[in-house]
């Protein structure tokens, strides 16, 4: 799945994931699970019954601000 193949409202985590993958960050699902859990990533904006959503932004916005690898952090 291409990030132009992603919806427009909500992101599950295999969302998410797929849109990791096209800007080049694969990550698991236990991975991101845990991101999730440590309060690493940003907290779902919707439950669906005990599915986790996002809206698009929230995890573009994130991804954006992401210190990367071999970065300092002063």
């Amino acid at each position: 799945m291409t990030s132009s193949e992603l919806p427009t409202d909500w992101w599950t985590t295999e969302h998410v994931r797929a849109y990791l993958a096209s800007v080049g960050v694969p990550i698991s699902r236990a991975t991101w699970a845990s991101y999730v859990s440590r309060g690493q990533a940003p907290a779902p904006d919707r439950m669906f019954g005990r599915s986790p959503a996002w809206r698009p932004k929230t995890i573009q916005q994130w991804q954006a601000s992401r210190p990367r690898r071999g970065t300092s952090v002063d």
